[in-house]
């Protein structure tokens, strides 16, 4: 509805317009968001509770921050051996780096919100960011906030930070007195809980160092670290100061000091750059070269592994394999034996005698066949190849000479002539063979 229609419209009874300002008196809020007093209140509280969670949330990650730092620098120094060059003695980083690690398992214990079949159930998540309230709530209410306050109100990505820091920072003692309480339910992760495992890392010995003394000289650390960043940061914005001072009074100079001047800048800042570059490639090749170093040592780690299993396997496939060789050459000559003892009866002695007898008379008789046989083909095989044109041409002589004989001569002078010939030509055949 366009502002000329409603001016065009009449304007409301005048019981209706009371109402209208009853309403906005009593039941809405006076900043004109149309929204109910209580909403208006309970908006103004969370902003409250917001911010005061936001304020922890920093305070605890400017703690982290240092705890880390102190490690880093440690480590840096060459540990244990470089102790004069650090304001506190070795045994008190130590047991603060092992602190911190213990702090981020058990906060690492209570993050998951996975149920058993590894879906993720609103219901339970609600009921426990509910609990991580009250727990919040009630740790609050405290003297001091202790590190598992700070750590309650951030379960997400703030809670690591917070609940390693001022765990570390205030010892063994507070953690065990809240850690109840602590935000989030406690997870059978790898079948471990926090409580669990600050029982056991309390038992170990960088866990026993003197807690005053421990808590009193990282306390004074920290906060001569924080002090240090405090004033840098003043001086850099007093500077900051100068410079834009400085920078007025540069603009009215020449042109040429100008671009001189934002050059150097320039320089200076790459040179800078380039120095925090070289400095992350060292520490990446560092890094790279201790991994690989990891990888071989695992990989011959488990080459040596698989070996002595590979070896202990195939000592024992021999020893089963020699022992199943055995065990079968026993039972074939048992078999052996029985079959013999089987075959050889008192009465089937006298029927293989019969049987062999027989066998040898066939033997023979095949034997004088085969002899036979040998000595025809080989009567044939003595033969000259030119015996059938031979005995052709024989036969076509004597029958020229049969029929000339008929004619000359009577029968039975040629048939004793015939029976003489053939007579001596066998006797000729058998003492050629011979």
């Amino acid at each position: 509805m366009s502002k000329a229609a409603a001016a065009s419209l009449p304007p409301p009874p005048p019981e209706v317009a009371h109402l209208v300002e009853q309403l906005q008196r009593h039941h809405l809020a006076p900043d004109a968001s149309l929204l109910s007093n209580s909403a208006h209140s309970d908006l103004l509280q969370a902003r409250e509770e917001v911010a005061a969670e936001r304020a922890l949330y920093l305070e605890a990650l400017a703690l982290y921050a240092e705890a880390v730092a102190m490690v880093e620098e440690y480590h840096a120094a060459g540990g244990a051996g470089a102790g004069k060059k650090l304001n506190c003695s070795p045994q008190v980083y130590e047991s603060l780096e092992h602190r911190l690690a213990v702090a981020e398992a058990a906060q690492r214990l209570r993050l998951p919100l996975l149920s058993q079949d590894g879906e993720v159930h609103e219901q339970e998540i609600k009921k426990l960011s509910t609990f991580s309230r009250s727990s919040f709530d009630s740790t609050l209410t405290s003297a001091t906030p202790s590190s598992s306050s700070i750590s309650t109100s951030y379960n997400n990505y703030s809670s690591t930070a917070s609940a390693v820091t001022v765990a570390a920072a205030h010892g063994s003692g507070s953690s065990d007195a809240v850690e109840p309480v602590v935000g989030g339910v406690p997870d059978r992760f790898l079948g471990i809980t926090s409580d669990y495992l600050y029982q056991v890392q309390q038992e170990q010995p960088a866990m026993s160092v003197d807690m005053v003394d421990y808590q009193r000289t990282l306390a004074r650390e920290i906060e001569a670290r924080l002090e240090a960043k405090c004033d840098a940061l003043a001086d850099l914005f007093a500077m900051d100061e100068r410079d834009s001072s400085s920078i007025s009074q540069i603009s009215s100079a020449r042109l040429p000091e100008r671009v001189k001047l934002i050059i150097e800048e320039i320089e200076k800042e790459e040179a800078h750059l380039l120095e925090d570059l070289a400095s992350m490639d060292r520490k990446f090749a560092e890094h790279y070269n201790v991994l690989e170093q990891i990888l071989a040592v695992l990989i011959q780690f488990v080459k040596d592994k698989k070996l002595e299993h590979q070896y202990q396997f195939d000592d024992l496939k021999k020893t089963w394999l020699i022992k199943r060789c055995r065990t079968m050459n026993a039972k074939l000559s048992y078999l052996e034996h029985h079959l013999l003892r089987d075959t050889y009866t008192k009465d089937t002695v006298p029927a293989l005698h019969r049987i062999r007898k027989y066998l040898v008379e066939a033997t023979k008789e095949a034997s004088n066949s085969y002899n036979e046989a040998v000595s025809r083909l080989r009567e044939y095989q003595g033969v000259d190849p030119h015996f059938d044109v031979i005995a052709r041409q024989y036969h076509e002589i004597v029958k020229v000479q049969t029929m000339d004989v008929y004619d000359r001569y009577p029968a039975h002078l040629l048939c004793q002539i015939y029976i003489h010939l053939s007579c001596q030509y066998n006797s000729d055949n058998e003492d050629k063979y011979k």
